[in-house]
């Protein structure tokens, strides 16, 4: 069965996304668990580099869009869209952990698909032309 244009996108999203949700997650718990960084702190500086692997990918695999020429706009589009969503995160993230006495991994679980289901729609908007 051949897969449709949109689903192929949606799984090289998804594909790209786990890449970086793994990047990200193994930054956070070597940092907290191992390293004994603050869990705030270790998850900025985990969202520093997923954000910058993710640009590139999502770019020119998922959305194959290839071209440089909007790449300062989609740079700042992209960027703008990963700080207003990982503000959200970290203030989610310290409500889960503090109020509801999440653990921070289940915590960022749950907070991971929300925001990833967010964000393929907004990247397909920035990366569409």
């Amino acid at each position: 069965m051949a897969l449709t244009p949109r689903l192929s996108q949606v799984l090289r999203f998804i594909s790209a996304g786990g890449l970086g949700v793994l990047l990200y997650y193994s930054i956070l718990y070597v940092l907290t668990d191992v390293a004994g960084v603050w869990y705030i702190a270790s998850a900025t500086i985990a969202f520093i580099v997923n954000c910058a692997s993710n640009f590139g990918l999502q770019k020119f695999w998922t959305f194959k869009n290839k071209g440089i020429k909007n790449v300062t706009r989609q740079a700042s589009q992209y960027l703008t869209m990963s700080i207003v969503f990982f503000a959200i995160n970290l203030v989610l993230l310290y409500g889960l952990v503090e109020y509801a006495r999440l653990w921070y991994l289940t915590a960022q679980a749950l907070l991971t698909i929300l925001l990833t289901t967010t964000s393929y729609f907004v990247s397909r908007r920035i990366f569409a032309n």
